[in-house]
């Protein structure tokens, strides 16, 4: 076999990194399932490398037996891609009932078996005619209907990993490992050049190459962080929401005066903004009958009205009120969220209340999710401590991991989103303003 151009070499590389990573995939202990299901979409790929070199090395003109032999692969990718991010995202009880997603795959191979049983000079004219642009109405029929399942089955997976990534919100204070934003950038990719290979199949420019090599890569890149990555969905008993974190040790603060130390005079684990009173309830100092605002895009809520949510277990007032009341004692005596691995479950367990209660009484009282609510305390506490002139960035990262966040990208994100300011930026202008007054 000659190869011909630098098409041919990728395609050779291609096919033996395609088949070291299916091993990698098979034997990795971390999220098995989902590895094992990229591994089928990775074998397929390289076959059809190994195919793509059979043509351009021009094998098939002395033994075309092999020719058309791949027509209906393509046909896996959507649904295999679909059930990847299902498998990341959570544990379908009933494996079983996904093979139904393989049906259309099923049928096409069933109508394609007498195109791949005739002859090799039978197979050598059909696809020479096809090449010339002779393709069959019922081929072509079933080919861009492939391509519209593929286009079908990428939306589902995008809209999964979204779901799953909201869902992480409300339950984790860390996200960062789990939240899955790579691979839905990832996926976003991917479902752009696979619309634009449906394009190329009518474009006079021959640009169908470059976007299969394009598509092949990035199949490598989502195979490779899906192998690198942590256990995204916890093993029953053993994820951090199956523990209850031990309470963190107070923070002794200095009694130095405002001018010694200007930062916030910020209560000591107090949640950080006034509760909003839940919708329906009268405003204080309102006139009658005027309600109070409950939880708005304009106030930063990013989950859905609880109203509609929790519809079927909605609390009572007196219930939220004496569960806020509850949340707002532990933060002020325990400072739970300086636990890196704080958890909805974890916090509901300590308040001995059921987590979708607490995730309600979040919703209604500050419009949050869990994952703002504790990393905006955590946000709030580091504020209060950054008043020494002395920090480097390497203590500020320090204050920011006894805080409770796990990683310095964690914390920078976390705190510009709340502030719009990294924490030595927020410092700096704390120690300008106290020597502003004490000047």
């Amino acid at each position: 076999m000659r190869l011909s151009s630098w098409f041919d070499v990728v395609y050779l590389l291609a096919t033996a990194q395609g088949l070291l990573t299916c091993i990698l995939l098979w034997v990795r202990r971390q999220n098995r399932t989902a590895n094992r299901i990229l591994a089928f979409p990775i074998a397929a790929i390289s076959v059809s490398c190994v195919y793509m070199l059979y043509v351009r090395s021009g094998a098939f003109r002395s033994d075309p037996r092999w020719l058309l032999s791949i027509d209906t692969l393509p046909a896996l990718y959507g649904p295999l891609f679909y059930l990847h991010a299902l498998a990341l995202t959570s544990r379908p009880k009933r494996w079983g009932l996904q093979l139904l997603h393989f049906i259309p795959f099923t049928l096409y191979t069933l109508y394609d078996i007498p195109r791949f049983l005739l002859t090799g000079e039978e197979k050598l004219a059909l696809a020479m005619r096809e090449a010339d642009g002779g393709l069959a109405w019922d081929q072509a029929l079933w080919q861009w209907g492939v391509e519209l399942q593929g286009l079908a089955y990428l939306l589902a997976a995008l809209r999964t990993v979204r779901r799953y990534r909201a869902a992480v919100a409300g339950e984790f204070s860390n996200v960062d490992r789990i939240n899955l934003r790579w691979l839905q950038r990832l996926l976003g990719s991917l479902l752009v050049l696979w619309i634009g290979s449906m394009f190329a199949r009518v474009s006079p420019v021959p640009v169908l190459g470059y976007l299969h090599t394009a598509l092949m890569v990035l199949v490598y890149i989502i195979a490779y962080r899906t192998a690198s990555e942590p256990q995204i969905v916890p093993a029953p008993g053993d994820g951090p929401e199956a523990r209850a974190p031990a309470p963190a040790a107070k923070v002794q603060e200095s009694e130095a005066s405002r001018c010694e130390h200007p930062g916030p005079a910020a209560d000591p684990g107090r949640l950080p903004e006034r509760p909003l009173a839940a919708p329906g309830t009268p405003r204080e100092g309102g006139a009658p009958g005027e309600e109070a605002p409950g939880p708005s895009a304009a106030e930063g809520a990013e989950v859905r009205p609880a109203a509609v949510k929790y519809q079927k277990t909605r609390l009572k007032g007196s219930q939220v009120a004496q569960i806020e009341s509850q949340l707002i004692a532990l933060f002020e005596r325990e400072r739970p969220y300086r636990d890196p691995d704080l958890t909805l479950a974890a916090l509901a367990q300590r308040l001995g209340v059921p987590s979708h209660h607490l995730s309600q009484v979040l919703n209604d009282r500050f419009g949050k999710s869990f994952h703002d609510v504790v990393n905006l305390a955590r946000v709030e506490e580091l504020k209060r401590r950054l008043v020494d002139r002395g920090l480097s960035a390497e203590k500020i990262l320090a204050l920011g991991m006894d805080c409770g966040f796990s990683s310095k990208s964690t914390l920078n994100a976390n705190f510009k989103k709340h502030t719009g300011l990294t924490p030595t930026q927020f410092r700096d202008q704390v120690l300008r303003d106290g020597a502003a007054r004490c000047g």
